[in-house]
C-alpha cells in the first residue's frame, strides 16, 4: 500500500473515531461534500474513491485482498489500533449517500453506486463480491465496543437490526441516514417534546412519528426524510433515534464533540443510593473539579470516579436529569424514569447499566409513568422478580416501585418482548454483540498467558447477534448437544460440566473460531519483555550485568549453567534488625560484609493505616550465607550469631573492611566463634 492511502486512513480514524470523540455518539458519515472538505483540510492530492480503487483486484473472487491483507499487517504491529480498512468503508458510506432515484438508477441501487464509485463501471462489483466489506463492518462495530466510548459510542446496527434485504449493505446504510445537520437539529426536537411533559427518553418510533405529526420533516436532510419513508429501512432509523433520545441530557445541544463527556450513575450500596462517574476518555486526571462546588474523586486506577456536590438520587433529580459544565468537561445524566441496575464488577456493588444482561440478576426501580411498561415486559420475559417489592425500603425514591432480583434467563424471549413493549423500556436491549468471545471463567496467571484456565474452571462463550441459524457452536470440533439450550436462548454459554480434558481447546461458531487452554495449575513460561545479562564486547564479556538490546542478544551471557556445582544444603534464616539502629550490618565467614538498610514504608501504609505506628523491626533473609549480625546503636555495638561457621577471610581489599567492621565491634559476644572472627580480622588488619 503507497503513502495515500495510509494518510487517508489515518485521516478518517482521526476525523471520525479519534479521542475527542469519548462518550460522543460517532456517526461515520461521509459523502461528496465531506470527502472534499476533508481533502482541503487535510490537504490530500487524490480524491478517497481513487485511491481506494487503484488496489482492488477486479475480475477476482476476492477484489479487496490487497486492502485485507494491509489491514493484517497494521494489526500485527498494534492490534489495538482502529482496523485499516476505514478508506473503503468511507466509499460505501460514499455509495449509500448517493442513493436517490435518477434517469439511470432506482434509489434501492446500491452496488451499481458502489461500483460506479470505485471503478468507473457499474457492473464490476456486484452483490456477490460485498460480504467481505459486510465483515469489515461488524469488525469494525467490534473493535469500536471494545474501547469502551473512549472512541465514540457506536452507531453500527446489529446485522439483527437490519432489514433482510438490506442484510449487507445496510451497514453502510445506517451511517448515511443521520448527517450533522441531523444531529445538531435534534436537542431542539427533543426539547419541543419534554416542553409538554413527556416521559423521557421516547422510544425511536414514537420520536419519529412524532416527526411526521408536528410535520418537521424539513428541519432534516434529505437522506433523513428519504429513509422515513422506507418501511424496510426505518426501523433501524427509530432505533438509532432512539439511541441518540437516551443520551440527551437535556441541554440545548448534544455535548459538543471535543468535551469529554463524564456519564453519572447510581449505584447501591448499602442500603443507600448514591452517585457515581464513568469516564471514558483514556486520558484521566485524579481529581476534576466542576461548577457548583462539585467535585470527582477518581476511584483508584480505574474510569470511575466517587462524586460530591450533588443532591442525592431521588425522584426528581432522576426525571429531570442533571448537568454540570467544567473545563473541557461535562458531567451529565439525561432523565429517565426507568432506573435498571447490576453487579458491576469494578465497583463490586449495583451500578446502573445500559441494558439488560440476559442470565444475571437486576433491580429495577420504575417511576409511575413508567411502572405499567416494566410490569409488561416482566410479565412476558422475566424469570424472577415479575412481583413488585412491596416492602418500606427508605433508599427507594417515593414513589416508584421495586423489583428484585429480576432475571431473564432467555435472551431471545427478551429481545422480542422490549421490541414489542417499547415506552419506557424501549432502549434497554442487552449489549451488542459483533464477534464470538469468551469471559468469565477461572483464569490461571493471567498475566502469563491471558487464555489459560483452571480445569473446571472453564469460560462461557458469548456467541454474536446474528440471524438465527446461521451457524453451529463446535467444541473442539463437534457439537455439544447439551449446549443447545443455551444457545437458543442466546444466553453466553457455559463449557463448565462438559468434562474437558486439561489442554488446549477450540470453539467455532459461523467460521470463527476461538481457543483456550486448562490446566490443573499454572506451568506457564513467562513472556519475556526485557532481557538483563552480560554484554559481550570483542570477546570479552562486561564486569556487571545490564539490559540487553536486541541487537546484543545474540552474543550476550544471559543465563548460568549451574549443573555442576554441588547442592548447597545450608538453612535459611530470617532475623528481626531494628529500625532505630544507627548502623546495621553482616560480616559474612567469608569475608564479605553488607550494610542492611531498613525498607521504607509502603505509601498504602499512611493512607490506610495512618494512625498505626511503623513497627519497630524489619526482617532480614540470609540465604545459604553465615556470619554474624551487627547492630550499633547509642554508640554500643549488639552482635548475633546467624550460622557463623568458622571465619575464613580471604586477602582481598574488600576483607579490609570486614575486618575493621569486625574490630569495631569485638566487644559484642564472648562466644568462641566470635572470638575466631576477631583473630582473623586482627591477621588481616597488620
Amino acid at each position: 500500500m503507497d503513502h495515500s492511502y495510509q494518510v487517508w486512513q489515518d485521516v478518517l480514524a482521526e476525523e471520525f473515531f479519534g479521542r475527542q470523540h469519548a462518550g460522543h455518539p460517532t456517526v461515520f458519515y461521509v459523502d461528496d461534500d465531506v470527502e472534499q472538505e476533508l481533502r482541503q483540510g487535510y490537504g490530500l492530492e487524490e480524491p478517497l474513491a481513487e485511491c481506494v480503487g487503484r488496489f482492488l483486484r477486479l475480475g477476482t473472487a476476492e477484489p479487496y485482498e490487497a486492502l485485507e491483507a494491509y489491514r493484517w499487517r497494521r494489526r500485527q504491529q498494534d492490534k489495538d489500533d482502529i482496523p485499516a480498512f476505514l478508506p473503503l468503508l468511507a466509499c460505501s458510506v460514499v455509495a449509500a449517500s448517493r442513493m436517490v432515484n435518477d434517469r439511470n438508477h432506482r434509489a434501492t441501487a446500491y452496488h451499481a453506486r458502489f461500483s460506479t464509485l470505485l471503478t468507473g463501471d457499474e457492473r464490476q462489483l456486484g452483490s456477490a463480491h460485498y460480504e467481505p466489506v459486510s465483515r469489515m463492518w461488524q469488525v469494525l462495530a467490534a473493535w469500536q465496543r471494545e474501547q469502551h466510548g473512549a472512541r465514540g459510542l457506536c452507531t453500527i446496527p446489529l446485522p439483527t437490526d437490519l432489514p433482510s434485504n438490506r442484510s449487507m449493505i445496510g451497514f453502510a446504510q445506517s451511517q448515511a441516514l443521520i448527517s450533522g445537520r441531523d444531529r445538531s437539529f435534534m436537542p431542539r426536537f427533543f426539547r419541543s417534546l419534554r416542553e409538554h411533559g413527556t416521559t423521557w427518553p421516547l422510544p425511536g418510533e414514537t420520536l419519529l412519528a412524532q416527526i411526521e405529526i408536528r410535520g418537521m420533516e424539513r428541519h432534516f436532510s434529505k437522506g433523513f426524510r428519504n429513509a422515513l419513508q422506507e418501511e424496510e429501512f426505518r426501523p433501524l432509523l427509530a432505533k438509532l433515534m432512539g439511541n441518540y433520545a437516551s443520551l440527551w441530557d437535556g441541554s440545548d445541544e448534544l455535548v459538543p464533540t471535543g468535551v469529554v463527556r463524564a456519564e453519572l450513575l447510581v449505584r447501591l450500596d448499602a442500603g443507600r443510593l448514591g452517585w457515581v462517574a464513568r469516564l471514558r476518555s483514556p486520558e484521566r486526571k485524579s481529581r476534576v473539579e466542576l461548577r457548583g462546588g462539585v467535585v470527582l474523586e477518581q476511584l483508584g486506577d480505574t474510569a470511575y470516579y466517587e462524586v460530591t456536590g450533588l443532591p442525592e438520587p431521588g425522584a426528581g433529580t432522576l426525571t429531570k436529569g442533571i448537568r454540570r459544565d467544567g473545563d473541557r468537561l461535562v458531567l451529565s445524566r439525561p432523565p429517565s424514569p426507568v432506573l435498571v441496575l447490576a453487579r458491576d464488577d469494578v465497583l463490586g456493588v449495583w451500578a446502573t447499566t445500559d441494558g439488560f444482561r440476559p442470565g444475571e440478576p437486576h433491580v429495577v426501580l420504575a417511576a409511575p409513568t413508567a411502572q405499567r411498561d416494566v410490569q409488561r415486559l416482566l410479565d412476558k420475559a422475566a424469570t424472577t422478580g415479575r412481583s413488585a417489592d412491596t416492602s418500606k425500603l427508605s433508599w427507594v425514591p417515593q414513589g416508584w416501585s421495586l423489583h428484585k432480583p429480576v432475571t431473564f434467563d432467555d435472551a431471545v424471549t427478551l429481545r422480542r418482548a422490549l421490541h414489542e413493549v417499547q415506552g419506557a423500556v424501549g432502549l434497554l436491549q442487552p449489549p451488542a454483540q459483533f464477534k464470538l468471545r469468551l469471559e468469565g471463567g477461572l483464569k490461571l496467571a493471567p498475566s502469563l498467558d491471558p487464555h489459560l484456565y483452571l480445569t473446571g474452571g472453564e469460560p462461557q462463550v458469548v456467541l454474536p447477534d446474528e440471524v438465527e441459524g446461521t451457524g453451529v457452536l463446535l467444541v473442539d470440533g463437534k457439537e455439544r448437544i447439551e449446549l443447545r439450550k443455551a444457545i437458543a436462548a442466546g444466553r453466553a454459554v457455559p463449557l463448565t460440566g462438559l468434562g474437558l480434558e486439561p489442554g488446549r481447546h477450540t470453539v467455532s461458531y459461523a467460521g470463527v473460531e476461538v481457543e483456550f487452554a486448562t490446566a490443573e495449575q499454572a506451568d506457564v513460561e513467562p513472556r519475556i519483555t526485557k532481557v538483563c545479562g552480560f554484554a559481550v564486547v570483542d570477546g570479552k564479556a562486561s564486569e556487571s550485568p545490564a539490559l540487553l538490546e536486541e541487537r546484543a542478544l545474540p552474543t550476550g551471557i544471559v543465563g548460568a549453567d549451574c549443573t555442576g556445582t554441588a547442592a548447597h544444603h545450608g538453612t535459611d534464616r530470617t532475623e528481626l534488625c531494628r529500625r532505630d539502629a544507627d548502623e546495621v550490618l553482616f560480616a559474612a565467614a567469608d569475608g564479605r560484609l553488607w550494610t542492611l538498610e531498613a525498607p521504607e514504608q509502603p505509601g498504602w501504609w499512611t493512607e490506610r493505616l495512618p494512625d498505626t505506628p511503623a513497627p519497630l523491626r524489619f526482617e532480614a533473609d540470609f540465604h545459604g550465607i553465615g556470619g554474624w549480625l551487627l547492630e550499633r546503636r547509642s554508640g554500643r555495638w549488639r552482635g548475633t550469631p546467624v550460622d557463623p561457621g568458622a571465619a575464613n577471610p580471604a586477602p582481598t581489599a574488600n576483607a579490609r573492611a570486614w575486618a575493621r567492621a569486625v574490630l569495631n565491634a569485638q566487644q559484642v559476644s564472648d562466644d568462641p566463634a566470635w572470638a575466631g572472627y576477631v583473630q582473623a580480622a586482627k591477621e588481616l588488619d597488620r
